[in-house]
């Protein structure tokens, strides 16, 4: 239990002699007047045991703000606490319907106050602020379920603390989740490893799109590294309609992090690149050959290049602009070869104008290559 929530705790003590119920103030004094030495602080003693009840907690509170999306129907809804350790800043998209007493009409007109609930498994949010023109902001409390802590000890897992239960509400932990969790073959994760799921946004809905689609990982920790890196239903999904099979979660996580998007598998298969598999992409995409490269390049008409030669071209810093200098220079049957090889010897559009000022005439490809390599400027 964090200290921040503990005001006045009742604890029922059995010593000898004598069974009462002491405040935490009463509990420091009875063992002082005893002489009794403990290797406890008051606080850790009271840690140690359950409240009796959960008006033994005090509410948690704090400030919120919310902002709404038309466009989906779905509000982000933030909220800030402070306490000893400083302030914590949690956010989550929630569905408007889910917010009892707060309409779409209200986010959406003029300002006006408010009042809503937010009822989790774990506890109950209720907000009081102002809300209007698809914003919103204001105070909150937040009151944990004291059923909920039990319920969770009933089904195997450990005893949350105050800060852990109020994180659980603030993420939609509750009991459908678990059990979305377990039907998805991953066990019984920890506390602290349900909180982390709901922090990086593995919701129950990620968790069912992932198992429908065949992922179902060693752990949560492997599902939340694709959550993290961008790896959702959707995107998967995108790359089957694209004619890739299953491919493996790791495969999936190098395509996500090098850029390889079904938009990007698109493009380049727009621009005649059909046949290439995952690695290729990896490949091209690493190495900067977008569709807008191909493009640039066919415009002064070096087309149907293979993936060698676009991967040659750019990674010798090739470009449009490049090549377009020694067009207006004259040299308008430049091969792309011959430009990664100018490209390679120092060979700019601006030496080569140089070259030809001071001799009056162009020279050839060799001979400026030439010319660069004994140094002249």
């Amino acid at each position: 239990m964090g200290a921040e929530s503990i005001v006045t705790v009742e604890i029922f003590l059995a010593v000898p002699n004598q069974t009462t119920i002491m405040t935490a103030s009463q509990f420091t004094c009875f063992f002082n007047r005893r002489s009794v030495r403990v290797g406890l602080t008051v606080a850790a003693a009271i840690a140690g045991f359950a409240p009796l009840s959960g008006s033994a907690q005090r509410d948690q509170t704090g400030t919120w703000k919310i902002d709404y999306y038309e466009s989906d129907g779905r509000t982000q809804l933030q909220i800030e606490v402070r306490d000893g350790n400083g302030r914590s800043t949690h956010g989550d998209w929630v569905a408007v319907s889910s917010l009892e007493g707060l309409s779409i009409g209200q986010l959406r007109g003029a300002s006006s106050d408010t009042h809503f609930r937010l009822k989790r498994d774990a506890g109950t949010f209720t907000f009081d602020g102002r809300v209007g023109y698809n914003r919103g902001a204001g105070q909150f409390t937040f009151a944990a379920d004291p059923k909920f802590a039990a319920a969770l000890v009933a089904r195997g897992y450990s005893r949350p603390d105050a800060g852990e239960q109020f994180q659980l509400a603030i993420y939609d932990i509750g009991f459908s989740y678990l059990e979305e969790v377990k039907s998805q073959g991953y066990g019984r994760p920890s506390i602290d490893a349900l909180i982390t799921m709901g922090q990086h946004g593995v919701h129950a809905e990620y968790l069912r799109g992932m198992g429908q689609l065949g992922y179902r990982l060693r752990n949560t920790e492997d599902l939340v590294n694709l959550r993290d890196h961008g790896v959702t239903p959707s995107f998967i999904t995108g790359l089957n309609k694209l004619g890739f099979g299953k491919l493996t979660a790791d495969k999936l996580l190098e395509m996500r992090d090098h850029g390889v998007t079904p938009s990007y598998v698109s493009a380049m298969r727009d621009a005649g690149y059909h046949k290439l598999g995952a690695d290729d992409f990896v490949e091209l995409r690493d190495h900067g050959v977008t569709q807008d490269y191909i493009a640039s390049l066919a415009r002064l008409g070096y087309t149907n290049l293979t993936t060698d030669d676009l991967l040659t071209a750019r990674d010798h810093g090739v470009t449009a602009s490049f090549s377009e200098g020694f067009r207006r220079l004259g040299y308008t049957s430049i091969s792309l070869s011959q430009l990664v090889r100018l490209r390679d010897h120092g060979v700019t559009p601006e030496f080569a104008a140089r070259v030809r000022s001071r001799e009056g005439r162009p020279v050839s490809i060799q001979e400026l290559i030439s010319r660069r390599d004994r140094g002249d400027q």
